[in-house]
C-alpha cells in the first residue's frame, strides 16, 4: 500500500512487560543458514512510491541493494571514524552493502529485546537508523506444528498508539516453519515526517493459510509489540548533507538534483521536478550511485526506493552506501528520464460495465470488481513491453467518481501488483490491485497515473563531492 498512514489505533491494550533476553550466536547461525535473503515482501504505504515490480523481487532473492561490479569492497581504514557498538554477529548481510559497511564501523545499535505470544517470540537484535530510513534486524521463533505467515510489521508512536507514515520493504521468506529465523525490515520516511526518538513496532504473525496469504489481519494472529529507543544522536554524528544543484534536461524536460544526505543508513538524493515541463516527467531512468576506492573495480549502489513527485515536484531516491569506508568517489548515474505526454496519465473505469474506457497508450484492461463486506477490490491488468522502463503506479491522492466528487482508497489496504511472464513474446503480465472503501460509486471512475513506463533515453553522470 502507498497511502499516507495516519490512523489512530483505538482501544489500545495495556502494554505488556518487555524482557529483554540475549540469543546466542550459536542459535542466530543455526537460524540464519535459511538466509534472510531468501525472498522479499514489500508493503507499500503511497501510491506515488515507485512501484518495484514482484517478479523482479522473485527473480533477484535478494534485497534491493546488488553488489553489480566485480571484487569485493575494501574493509575500513584505521584512520577512518568508527560507530560506537560492536559488530552485529549471527546474521549474513552479504549483498546487503550499506548494513556491512555500518557494522564494520560500529553503527548497527544492539537491542536484544525479546517478547513472545502464544508460540510465536521475536527477539529484536539491532537497529541501524538514518534521518528517514530504519532497518530492524530480528528473528522469529515459531513453537508450532505449523507453518506461520509475518502479516504486517507496524511502526507506531508509543504515547498515542497513532501508526507513523513510511513505506517499508521485508527480507526473508514470507512463510515461516518451525524454527527461528532470521528476518529485517526496512521502513522509508518523508522528509516531512522525521523518525521519532522512540517507536513501537508490532510485528503480527499467523498460522499460515490461503486466507492469510494476502491478508494483513487475521482473528487468530499474535501480535508482539516492542518500544524501540534509538540512538539519533549517533546517526546525526555520521551524517552530511552535500549541495549538488544540478539541473538535468533532456529534450526540452528539466528535474534538478537538489542535494545527497550520506548516512550510516544509506545515501537519500533530494530532486524536484518543475511542472512547467510539457511532459508528465516522473524521474531518473535506472538511477544508481557509482562507488571506487583504491583501484577496486566500480561498485553500483543501487536505488531500494523512490518517493514520486508530490504537489509540489519534490521526490526522494533512496539508494545504499559505502560512504562510511571513504571511497575515493561517488557518481550519480542514470540512463535518461522517466516521461511520457500528459494527456496519457488517466485511466478512466466503468465498473459496470466492467470496461476500461480509456489508459495509458489503451494498455489497460479490466481485469475485475469484487466486493465484500469491508472492501471492494478493482483489478487491472497490462502487458510491460519493456520490463525495464519501469511499472505503472497509481496516484495515491484518490480518485474521481463519473459526479466529480473526490474519494480516496482504504486506509489499510492501498495496493498490490503481481507480474508475471507471457511465455510467448517475452512480455510481462502485470495485475494491479486497488482496493476501495465499500460504497456504491457514480460510473465512470477516474484514476490518475503518477508513473507509466516511458523513457527518454540519455546518460546522465553526476557527481557528489562529498569528501569536499
Amino acid at each position: 500500500m502507498f497511502e499516507k498512514e495516519e490512523r489512530l489505533l483505538a482501544d489500545m491494550k495495556d502494554e505488556k512487560e518487555k524482557e529483554s533476553m540475549m540469543v546466542p550466536d550459536e542459535a542466530l547461525d543455526s537460524a540464519i543458514r535459511g538466509g534472510i535473503r531468501a525472498g522479499e515482501r514489500r508493503r507499500k504505504n503511497r501510491y506515488r512510491l515507485r512501484a518495484a515490480s514482484a517478479a523482479v523481487i522473485a527473480a533477484a532473492a535478494v534485497l534491493l541493494l546488488t553488489l553489480w561490479g566485480g571484487g569485493s569492497p575494501p574493509g575500513p581504514s584505521p584512520e577512518l571514524a568508527q560507530g560506537p557498538y560492536p559488530p552485529l554477529t549471527g546474521y549474513d548481510l552479504a549483498g546487503d552493502i550499506t548494513a556491512q559497511t555500518a557494522n564494520r564501523h560500529g553503527l548497527i545499535q544492539p537491542v536484544n529485546q525479546s517478547e513472545a505470544s502464544g508460540e510465536y517470540t521475536v527477539t529484536i537484535h539491532g537497529v541501524l537508523t538514518g534521518p528517514e530510513r530504519l532497518q530492524v534486524f530480528y528473528t522469529l521463533e515459531n513453537r508450532a506444528d505449523r507453518n506461520a505467515m509475518v502479516l504486517r510489521e507496524e511502526l507506531r508512536q508509543p504515547d498515542t498508539g497513532k501508526k507513523l507514515s513510511y513505506a517499508s520493504s521485508t527480507g526473508g521468506d514470507p512463510l515461516v516453519k518451525a524454527g527461528t529465523w532470521a528476518r529485517q525490515v526496512n521502513f522509508y520516511f518523508e522528509e516531512s515526517t522525521p523518525i521519532p526518538e522512540t517507536v513501537t513496532l508490532d510485528i503480527a504473525v499467523a498460522p499460515y493459510s490461503t486466507n492469510t496469504m494476502y491478508s494483513t489481519k487475521s482473528p487468530d494472529e499474535k501480535v508482539m509489540e516492542m518500544d524501540l529507543k534509538l540512538d539519533l544522536e549517533t546517526m546525526r554524528r555520521f551524517t552530511s548533507t552535500v549541495p549538488l544543484n544540478r539541473v538535468i534536461e533532456i529534450q526540452g524536460q528539466t528535474m534538478t538534483l537538489k542535494e545527497a544526505v550520506l548516512s550510516p543508513a544509506g545515501i537519500t538524493v533530494k530532486a524536484n521536478i518543475p511542472k512547467q515541463n510539457s511532459m508528465k516527467v516522473s524521474g531518473l531512468f535506472q538511477p544508481n550511485i557509482e562507488s571506487r576506492k583504491d583501484g577496486f573495480s566500480a561498485v553500483q549502489l543501487g536505488n531500494s526506493l523512490t518517493w514520486l513527485p508530490g504537489a509540489e515536484g519534490d521526490m526522494t531516491y533512496f539508494f545504499e552506501s559505502n560512504a562510511l569506508d571513504h571511497p575515493d568517489g561517488l557518481v550519480l548515474k542514470a540512463g535518461g528520464m522517466q516521461a511520457v505526454n500528459r494527456g496519457d496519465m488517466q485511466v478512466v473505469v466503468d465498473v459496470e460495465r466492467r470496461k476500461v474506457l480509456s489508459s495509458p497508450e489503451n494498455r489497460i484492461q479490466f481485469g475485475d470488481y469484487t466486493k465484500s463486506k469491508d472492501k471492494y477490490t478493482l483489478s487491472l491488468k497490462y502487458e510491460e513491453r519493456d520490463f525495464n522502463h519501469g511499472a505503472v503506479s497509481i496516484d495515491s491522492l484518490g480518485f474521481t467518481d463519473g459526479k466529480g466528487k473526490r474519494h480516496t482508497f482504504k486506509e489499510q489496504e492501498g495496493s498490490r501488483s503481481t507480474s508475471e511472464s507471457t511465455g510467448v513474446d517475452g512480455y510481462w503480465s502485470t495485475t494491479l490491485y486497488l482496493y476501495l472503501e465499500p460504497e456504491d460509486y457514480p460510473q465512470p471512475l477516474t484514476f490518475d497515473v503518477s508513473s507509466f513506463p516511458g523513457v527518454i533515453e540519455q546518460a546522465i553522470e553526476v557527481p557528489i563531492p562529498y569528501r569536499d
